[in-house]
């Protein structure tokens, strides 16, 4: 894949076309995600349905893009240490991956945190 670095608009779309293939990507190849696309949708429309402010959406839109790219950050830095070690087992790795993980469990944490808040109190 040669990318265009030129700052013509013809490259910023195609710019913008790599990343909702990317976007694409992680939808379709991680389990997880479901589960994200299930809550975002579930968020959203009980924040419809329950009339939020303007504060509270902006609350709720944090909470959601954390959770979306601490997501993302975890897909590529899994994908990028399997291209590098490929079968191969190093305590290292294991390590960089687990604590990745944790990246998005604190993330849904505090997104659930907030979700308790806006819409409980």
């Amino acid at each position: 894949m040669t990318k265009n670095t030129s700052r013509s608009i013809g490259s910023r779309i195609q710019s913008i076309a790599y990343a909702f293939n990317g976007l694409k990507l992680l939808i379709k190849t991680e389990p997880n995600v479901a589960i994200h696309l299930i809550a975002t949708f579930a968020v959203i429309f009980t924040g419809l349905v329950s009339g939020l402010t303007k504060m509270e959406w902006i609350a709720i839109a944090i909470a959601i893009g954390i959770v979306w790219i601490a997501e993302g950050f975890n897909t590529c830095i899994e994908l990028l240490c399997d291209a590098c070690l490929g079968t191969k087992y190093d305590k290292r790795v294991e390590a960089i991956k687990d604590i990745s993980a944790a990246t998005v469990l604190i993330a849904s944490i505090v997104s659930v945190v907030i979700g308790i808040i806006v819409f409980f109190f």
